[in-house]
């Protein structure tokens, strides 16, 4: 009668070692397409929110100034840029 289950298969310890190799070069290759990716995604992030402090920081500046009862160039401007693209307020 035959043995059940497989037989060993023996490998040479070289191709063992030089697949763990490549396997682990691989690995870093991964690890490193990944941080680059999330690097460019913080630095999309970091433009973003710096353009949008900036345009909170004209909005705030144009309102204290219609408080003040003052209607500059500016804030006419603005207001035209709002009338002709309803979305930049949303």
């Amino acid at each position: 009668m035959g043995k059940r289950g497989r037989k060993a298969v023996k490998t040479d310890s070289n191709t063992k070692l030089e697949k763990s190799r490549q396997s682990a070069r691989e690995c870093r290759h991964r690890k490193k397409l990944r941080y680059e990716y999330l690097e460019e995604l913080v630095s999309d992030r970091e433009k973003a929110i710096y353009l949008l402090q900036r345009e909170l920081q004209q909005v705030r500046t144009i309102c204290q100034q219609l408080d003040k009862g003052e209607m500059t160039d500016d804030i006419r401007k603005e207001l035209n840029k709002w009338e002709e693209d309803p979305e930049l307020i949303k």
